[in-house]
């Protein structure tokens, strides 16, 4: 079990669902050159995986609320915009980012979690979290998409991806989320043990 409860996070966070670009700086925390090279880096992650997604939410998290818990309620609540088409979040994968705390939170959808294993998501952290410690955002953002990348491919040979599947086309204001209308459904869940912290 996750541990994490989407009523309670619903308490807080609401139920409804949210429209999210790959990148979400809340914080502004990203300078423009960091935006523009994570873009690239994002396309060619998801040429290289045309099933899934990697997006960011880099922003100051309230008090009450983890990185972990955040990154679990943006896979269920989330409807994410990337170039091609808007993925099922079981292909998704989140990386929470809180500048102010330098935390670090990787959330995977279902379809993908045993192909990152635990072992490889504590490397990530760690690596990720080297960079958070000297404020480089965008590097740490970066990094954790390629070493999401490597673990991708190293594991990709073992199974036949599913085809991606058009979907659907609601949060906090103040946390730079966009209210949507409609409906997404939600598919995805937190790897187990994942709440931790990288400083």
């Amino acid at each position: 079990m996750c541990g994490f409860s989407a009523i309670s996070l619903h308490g807080y966070l609401g139920n409804q669902w949210v429209k999210l670009e790959r990148i979400t700086d809340a914080a502004q925390g990203l300078r423009l050159e960091d935006k523009r090279r994570l873009e690239v880096t994002l396309d060619d992650f998801e040429r290289s995986f045309p099933q899934v997604f990697f997006a960011t939410y880099l922003g100051v998290l309230p008090n009450n609320v983890s990185a972990a818990e955040l990154g679990f309620w943006l896979l269920n609540q989330g409807a994410f915009n990337t170039p091609s088409i808007i993925r099922r979040n079981d292909f998704g994968i989140i990386l929470v980012v809180d500048p102010a705390m330098r935390t670090v939170c990787l959330t995977l959808g279902y379809a993908i979690e045993k192909w990152i294993p635990p072992k490889t998501i504590q490397q990530i952290l760690q690596a990720t979290g080297k960079h958070l410690a000297h404020g480089a955002f965008g590097t740490a953002i970066e990094q954790a998409c390629l070493l999401c990348a490597t673990s991708l491919k190293k594991n990709a040979r073992k199974v036949d991806w599913e085809p991606a599947q058009p979907g659907l086309p609601s949060g906090s204001p103040d946390m730079g989320l966009t209210l949507l209308r409609g409906n997404h459904r939600p598919a995805s869940r937190p790897l187990a043990g994942l709440s931790q912290n990288a400083r």
